[in-house]
């Protein structure tokens, strides 16, 4: 049996867009495997709705993947991965080599004479500005040296350009993304495609099936954020704009669904209490996915906030066709892909990115207009549902591309 071997540096089937991505192709009759690394209590081996994973080395931890990350920034080679891949390529034969991600790409390269056909590079983000972006509140001096000599966005846009020509197919997260890269390094449009992190339509019977959720009452003008935090994430705009919302909703609460490192948690908490919010914004930590769905829907208002910066003009969170699924109101950026989608579909609200003066004017709009918007949430719906914004057209397009590599 020959494999389309899928590779990434994090846990499957955890990691959602390699696994729609797998198992999208394993319902087409493709053979799938996924390398990735094996954590603590992991399986070596197993099958997971008929996509084979082989997991490598033991124990893997965040520490193990700085010190790896560090030996493939400057050599091109991650070991851990490299040994891990000579074991599978021993043992399977592979048609094609899809690599999750910049990082791996120059160590997966290294296998390019041992796979059958093409090798394809999964970009999930623009990886050069995220890195100016993930490290920007860091604190530890040791850590920010470390992130500015090995994670350097000059370098990474080197070793971007480098394997975007070198790989025989690449795939990106949105199409500013492909814009990006045909502008930059020239690279041609016909060995480009898009794949967005669309969900599948049966996403919305989670939203039927969870309707409790404890974190707010009706009494509450809910604004609420779900996901990991950052400095991209655009938290530190929404939580400056709550003083003006407040003085026109003094009912209203900003809810943070999720988590970010320390650093990142103490720098918004400080833009809090710099802007007095500290009744008003409020830090969730994680909730159950099947409460997240609930509260999602409950609440008056979803933001995706992100600040507006080459990494979030070239992404598109999972959670954004969520919340188009929820009919629950919708606020947005500006950034490029949201702005573009929610625009074309008047699918919500959008503020201009950066900007915690005009995130106030948007919620505040809102709220005093919230039965004239409703229709937004309708026209959210209906994108997903029925008008192609989900993983069952999206599919096609990977599917497609192997069918016609493989033809």
């Amino acid at each position: 049996m020959s494999f389309i071997c899928m590779v990434v540096d994090g846990s499957y089937p955890h990691d959602i867009r390699v696994r729609k991505e797998a198992e999208a192709l394993v319902e087409n009759g493709e053979s799938v495997i996924v390398v990735c690394p094996a954590r603590k209590n992991d399986s070596r081996e197993e099958k997971v709705n008929g996509v084979y994973i082989h997991r490598i080395g033991n124990n893997y931890s965040e520490t193990k993947k700085g010190i790896f990350d560090i030996l493939e920034s400057f050599s091109n080679i991650n070991p851990f991965f490299y040994f891990g891949l000579k074991t599978v390529f021993k043992k399977y034969q592979i048609d094609f080599l899809h690599v999750h991600d910049l990082p791996l790409a120059g160590t997966c390269y290294l296998f390019r004479k041992k796979v059958r056909r093409e090798l394809i590079l999964d970009l999930h983000e623009n990886f050069p500005e995220a890195l100016r972006t993930w490290f920007k509140w860091k604190k530890n001096p040791v850590i920010r040296w470390k992130n500015a000599v090995f994670m350097n966005p000059k370098h990474w846009s080197k070793k971007e350009r480098k394997y975007c020509l070198k790989y025989d197919k690449i795939i990106c997260v949105v199409e500013e993304m492909k814009e990006r890269l045909i502008s930059k390094f020239q690279i041609e449009e016909d060995k480009m495609i898009v794949v967005r992190n669309c969900e599948m339509k049966s996403f919305q019977n989670t939203f039927i099936e969870n309707k409790t959720q404890s974190l707010f009452t009706k009494d509450i003008f809910s604004i609420t954020y779900v996901g990991g935090f950052g400095p991209h994430r655009g938290l530190d705009t929404a939580i400056k704009g709550m003083p003006q919302v407040i003085k026109e909703i003094p009912h209203s609460k900003l809810f943070l669904v999720g988590k970010g490192n320390f650093d990142v948690e103490s720098k918004l908490k400080r833009i809090v209490k710099e802007n007095n919010v500290e009744e008003y914004v409020i830090f969730v930590g994680y909730r159950p996915f099947t409460e997240v769905s609930a509260i999602m829907s409950s609440s008056n208002l979803n933001i995706i906030p992100h600040n507006m910066d080459e990494q979030t003009n070239c992404g598109l969170p999972h959670k954004f066709f969520q919340i188009m699924m929820s009919k629950s109101l919708l606020l947005v950026s500006s950034c490029k892909p949201l702005k573009r989608i929610v625009e074309q579909y008047d699918a919500g609200l959008v503020f201009e990115a950066d900007s915690s003066v005009d995130f106030a004017k948007e919620v505040i709009h809102a709220y005093h207009n919230y039965e004239n918007l409703v229709h937004k949430t309708e026209n959210a719906f209906d994108a997903v549902m029925n008008k192609g914004e989900n993983w069952e057209t999206e599919s096609l397009k990977i599917i497609e591309l192997y069918k016609d590599l493989s033809s």
